[in-house]
């Protein structure tokens, strides 16, 4: 009975000094950071085929990240992050379509960018590697408001155009992401990663303006728009406690 107590004091301590270290190796207790890199549209956000109504003709942008954490429990963490993501469009392929079934109408466009912000909220997890890298996982969600572009297509005549009105919409957003970090300092980490944002929004009565030789009518239409993405991302963590 002795040796079995003698025993588990052994491993309790053991254990103890283990997720001490685990703890003082992947850094401390609270943090904050900032990240950003390139945004790749995913799915019908990237589409840009003039059939298909959900094309979204998103093309590769840019993500801003800024990020804080407290951490529990040696490996998890509590994660609060806040971001910005921005795509431009590409509105070749439907410009030539509407140019190849109204001939001599010589359609050209400009449009505004896809404009997303975000505040999430979620759990995450780090664990140290050999050769003093650290693996970070996060999974959060969150609300965001999205803009969708101002687009307009101007013919020939200068009494002929298209315009449909951008407008912002809020939506619930599912984010993910795994990363590696490698220590500048005690405190400071360099971190790479990637990420994915799953969303989709309603957007409900968008203007649009239509003249046709000086003719002017207006309609308001309705479409659903899935905005997904994913990301690489280079920053920096700073650990203050």
């Amino acid at each position: 009975m002795i040796k079995i107590n003698i025993l588990s004091i052994i491993i309790l301590f053991s254990i103890n000094i283990t997720a001490q270290g685990i703890f003082s190796t992947v850094g401390g207790k609270v943090y904050f950071g900032i990240t950003a890199g390139p945004s790749f549209p995913v799915g019908s956000f990237g589409n840009d085929n003039p059939q298909n109504e959900r094309s979204g003709y998103a093309k590769t942008g840019y993500m801003i990240e800024l990020n804080g954490g407290i951490r529990l429990l040696n490996l998890f963490e509590i994660s609060i992050i806040g971001f910005r993501n921005s795509n431009g469009t590409d509105l070749s392929n439907l410009i030539g379509s509407l140019n190849n079934t109204n001939p001599g109408v010589n359609l050209i466009g400009e449009s505004d960018a896809w404009n997303i912000y975000g505040v999430l909220a979620g759990l995450g997890i780090s664990y140290p590697l050999p050769a003093k890298f650290i693996v970070d996982i996060r999974v959060l969600g969150g609300y965001l408001n999205t803009s969708s572009p101002e687009i307009t297509l101007s013919g020939a005549d200068q009494g002929t155009f298209v315009k449909v009105e951008g407008k912002t919409v809020s939506s619930p957003v599912y984010f993910g992401s795994g990363s590696v970090r490698l220590p500048i300092s005690n405190m400071l980490y360099l971190n790479i990663g990637i990420q994915y944002i799953a969303s989709s929004a309603n957007f409900d009565n968008v203007k649009t303006i239509i003249s046709i030789d000086g003719e002017v009518n207006e309609s308001t239409t309705s479409f659903d728009r899935s905005m997904d993405t994913w990301g690489i991302n280079v920053g920096l963590k700073y650990f203050i406690l």
